[in-house]
């Protein structure tokens, strides 16, 4: 995928085909964590927009909510995956 124009990763799905990791940063109690992408499929399927609007419908910040905090207050960030964080999965040709 990563030779196609318009390159897109609106998806979770386009995502994982590119190749490109997801990580993000809780404004409240200032945690951060690298979202393992493969996985986000497996429970929200391929075709699960991954724009920030759209991952803040179903991803909280676990520490926040049960302090009573605004579990929300989060940024996502798109970065380049490395072959750790693919753990051995690796982009088609």
């Amino acid at each position: 995928m990563g030779k196609e124009y318009p390159f897109s990763e609106s998806t979770l799905g386009g995502k994982l085909a590119a190749g490109t990791a997801l990580s993000v940063h809780c404004f409240g109690c200032q945690r951060r964590a690298v979202l393992d992408v493969a996985e986000l499929v497996k429970r929200f399927g391929p075709d699960q927009p991954c724009l920030h609007w759209d991952l803040l419908k179903i991803i909280y910040c676990h520490e926040c909510r049960a302090a009573g905090r605004d579990d929300r207050n989060l940024q996502f960030t798109n970065h380049a995956a490395t072959p750790e964080q693919r753990k051995g999965w690796t982009p088609c040709p």
